[in-house]
């Protein structure tokens, strides 16, 4: 627990809409070669990415589409630096990880699948999606591979752990001085935000299970009960919580760092808090569809992902990296905690599992909430 709060101002003018997208990094053209060396590989910050023949054959197959449960606008950040540096374009399809799972199930059902690579959080949704053979595994290449923290690495490779996102709180600094903002979770409950608050219903996918569980595990029960009491605005999605608080429709809301900061730099009016009661982690699992006719990009994009490039990124933006010696995450010019300095609350995927149903259950008495 920390004995001092960060807090991190996000100021802008223009609330953002989070939607379902479909965008492409633009042509690759000018970068399919800057970054190959003698041999044709592909090396992007000095680390083998993909060998000649992989990199040859996905730059024939030409691009991706990219199922993501993540936000807007980091997955944006990710699909242009990942066309920058590979000639490779990616089409993004976004939606709340609990609607992506049904999209996902849905399409694989009937022999339709439009991803060749998925992005999704919770433990129930990518353990369903891997028992219902929707994954195929993803070879790394070496020194990918060596890299990684050993809990990145799921079922040989059928999927990743990508990063880890972080689940805090943040308000609008249009509405809310400085002064008068919340710092830390005990302040939420003041009677200041009685109908001014939002969270996310907590069967939106894996973030909310995690919040949820940190909640229970860290703030307790009563905080909770106390919480609900003062009648807080519940959204179906963290892009439609984002995109209230950035209109003003509600003054304070549970956010995920990383979605407030990349709204910010589109202009949402966001401050995030470090609470010193801590944070909720959670990870976004990557991999590779196994109905896919372009895997060899897709080979590319996941190695890519979990490279020092793609894990410098995902700290840029306020994610935790999965690799060893990756810098602590940043938003803005402030740092925050490192991983292991007890700010950040993990459930280890069999307790999110365990406590999944029966915290969810608790979530929807506690707020009377029916869906």
């Amino acid at each position: 627990m920390h004995t001092k709060t960060l807090t991190v101002v996000f100021a802008g003018a223009t609330a953002l809409g989070l939607v379902l997208t479909g965008c492409g990094g633009g042509s690759g053209d000018s970068a399919s070669s800057e970054n190959q060396d003698d041999n044709g590989d592909l090396v992007v910050g000095g680390e083998l990415i993909a060998t000649s023949d992989v990199y040859e054959a996905a730059q024939e197959e030409g691009s991706i589409v990219f199922y993501t449960g993540g936000s807007e606008q980091s997955e944006g950040q990710v699909a242009e630096a990942f066309t920058d540096a590979t000639g490779i374009d990616v089409e993004i399809v976004r939606l709340p990880p609990n609607k992506l799972n049904e999209r996902i199930l849905s399409e694989a059902a009937a022999g339709k699948l439009g991803a060749d690579v998925i992005r999704t959080s919770g433990e129930d949704l990518i353990t369903g999606l891997a028992d219902a053979d929707v994954f195929q595994p993803t070879e790394l290449t070496e020194e990918v591979s060596g890299a990684l923290i050993p809990e990145a690495t799921y079922e040989d490779g059928l999927y990743y752990n990508s990063f880890d996102r972080v689940y805090s709180f943040g308000y609008n600094n249009q509405l809310v001085s400085e002064a008068d903002a919340p710092q830390n979770w005990s302040d939420l409950l003041d009677e200041e935000w009685r109908g001014k608050s939002a969270i996310v219903q907590v069967g939106a996918g894996g973030s909310t299970a995690a919040l949820t569980r940190m909640q229970l595990e860290v703030l307790g029960e009563d905080w909770l009960t106390d919480y609900a009491a003062l009648d807080p605005r519940i959204y179906d999605s963290s892009a439609a919580l984002t995109d209230g608080l950035a209109r003003g429709e509600v003054s304070v809301g549970t956010i995920p760092i990383a979605t407030a900061y990349s709204a910010s730099l589109e202009g949402a009016p966001i401050t995030i808090a470090t609470p010193e009661e801590g944070a909720a982690a959670y990870p976004f699992y990557l991999g590779q569809s196994s109905s896919t006719e372009r895997s060899d990009a897709a080979t590319v994009f996941i190695n890519w992902n979990m490279s020092s490039a793609g894990q410098e990124l995902a700290a840029s933006i306020g994610d935790y990296p999965v690799r060893e010696g990756m810098p602590n995450p940043t938003i803005g010019d402030v740092e925050l905690p490192a991983a292991d300095s007890g700010f950040l609350f993990r459930a280890s995927l069999e307790d999110s599992l365990e406590h999944l149903q029966p915290d969810a259950e608790l979530w929807m008495q506690i707020f009377g909430y029916t869906g």
